[in-house]
């Protein structure tokens, strides 16, 4: 995760699963055995010559463990729901060192918590999860220079694609971009049937890439690109429903908050929109999270607040207007009937109440059970500080906090 503190710790220590990278395909059962240590684009590069894939992420760097965690967003999430929900069995060392299977018929009660595990439950050592026949895909990123009128299409094709779970098979994300003095306007296609989807708008691009390809070489040579890369960052998410006035006044709060700071030095603003369609909600059907992305009773979407720099005196002032950006944005949707209480936790900060937000009160009960009864020493809770614990009995409330209890 993006935030300090996430993974590990001072005084502590680190256990390193960048070693465990199992990759085992079995094309007549559909399945493959994943250890945590992988990154995406070794298991994509892997599954190439069998001809399939498996709902994992989207940009190169991201591992396999922290990934799937944390419920991890996937190109056909619209038909799957989260990249954990493909998962259907985990091997997890307890702590006392059992080694254990956690799926439907064994442990299922672990294997419904360690869909949204995080820090709390156990070291997964292995990762075993469904596949699906794909021998290419078409991704396409287009750059536009920002103008009203294109974002204004921009979105509202995007409106249309969140509200359209018909064609299963398309991805579409919307991003909003300050970087070197240019507001762009970004549009991020793919389509799992390697059918190239039309522009969603009439602009003309300025920078544009396309490839029909293996999932690795479509992320590899297409997505990748659409995301910096920096040490330096400070996220914030919220989930909403489907609102283009919404996203635009969204937009401009950020230009009046981050423009007296945009001559710090290497900064970049991002805003992206990524869809949660009720379809991929029923996908989540079997996860702790899917009782909250269920009470909006309708399609949602993913809103991330990234924000760049190479300065790190410019820190505080950073994260700090970033979460005002965010803060803003929650209570306005809020008030405007638009805020589902969700909280992606891989896009979250150290600030954001992941678990009192994404779980219901009788989920996070279920959530405390399950942890007492895997782990009743409490040694995951006092001795892995790192990432999102469990709040205790009592605890859980529905706002953004501005500390974080664990650290």
């Amino acid at each position: 995760m993006s935030w300090k503190g996430s993974s590990n710790i001072d005084g502590g220590f680190v256990i390193d699963l960048r070693g465990m990278t199992q990759i085992d395909i079995s094309p007549e059962d559909q399945t493959v055995k994943l250890g945590p240590g992988s990154l995406w684009q070794e298991v994509y590069k892997v599954m190439a010559p069998y001809n399939v894939s498996t709902a994992g992420g989207r940009i190169n760097a991201v591992g396999v463990g922290g990934f799937l965690l944390g419920g991890g967003i996937a190109f056909g999430s619209v038909d799957t729901g989260f990249g954990g929900d493909s998962v259907f069995n985990y091997e997890v060392v307890l702590s006392d060192g059992q080694i254990v299977n956690a799926n439907k018929e064994t442990n299922p009660d672990l294997f419904w918590a360690l869909k949204l595990a995080g820090t709390n439950y156990g070291i997964v050592t292995r990762f075993d999860m469904r596949t699906f026949h794909s021998p290419s895909i078409w991704g396409g990123v287009s750059v536009y220079p920002f103008t009203n009128p294109t974002y204004s299409e921009l979105l509202n094709d995007f409106e249309q694609y969140v509200h359209n779970e018909q064609n299963r098979k398309d991805f579409k994300a919307v991003v909003f971009n300050h970087n070197n003095g240019m507001d762009l306007a970004i549009s991020v296609q793919v389509n799992l049937d390697s059918t190239p989807l039309p522009n969603m708008t009439s602009a003309s691009p300025i920078m544009h890439s396309e490839l029909v390809g293996t999932t690795h070489d479509v992320v590899d040579e297409v997505i990748a690109h659409a995301l910096e890369s920096t040490a330096r960052t400070a996220w914030f998410t919220l989930t909403t429903k489907v609102a283009p006035e919404f996203f635009v006044d969204l937009r401009a709060m950020g230009d009046e908050i981050f423009g007296p700071l945009k001559d710090r030095k290497g900064l970049t603003t991002m805003i992206s929109y990524q869809s949660f369609q009720k379809s991929y909600i029923e996908g989540a059907a079997h996860s702790p999270i899917y009782n909250v992305l269920k009470q909006s009773n309708d399609d949602l979407v993913c809103i991330l607040i990234l924000i760049t720099w190479t300065d790190p005196a410019d820190e505080p002032v950073l994260k700090e207007a970033t979460n005002t950006l965010g803060a803003w944005g929650e209570a306005e949707a809020s008030k405007r009937g638009l805020l589902n209480d969700f909280v992606y936790l891989n896009y979250a900060n150290e600030q954001q109440r992941v678990y009192e937000r994404s779980v219901t009160p009788e989920d996070l009960d279920k959530m405390r059970e399950i942890q007492k009864k895997y782990d009743s020493s409490g040694t995951f809770e006092s001795l892995w500080r790192g990432g999102y614990k469990l709040p205790k009995k009592g605890s859980n409330s529905p706002t953004t906090e501005t500390e974080h209890d664990e650290l």
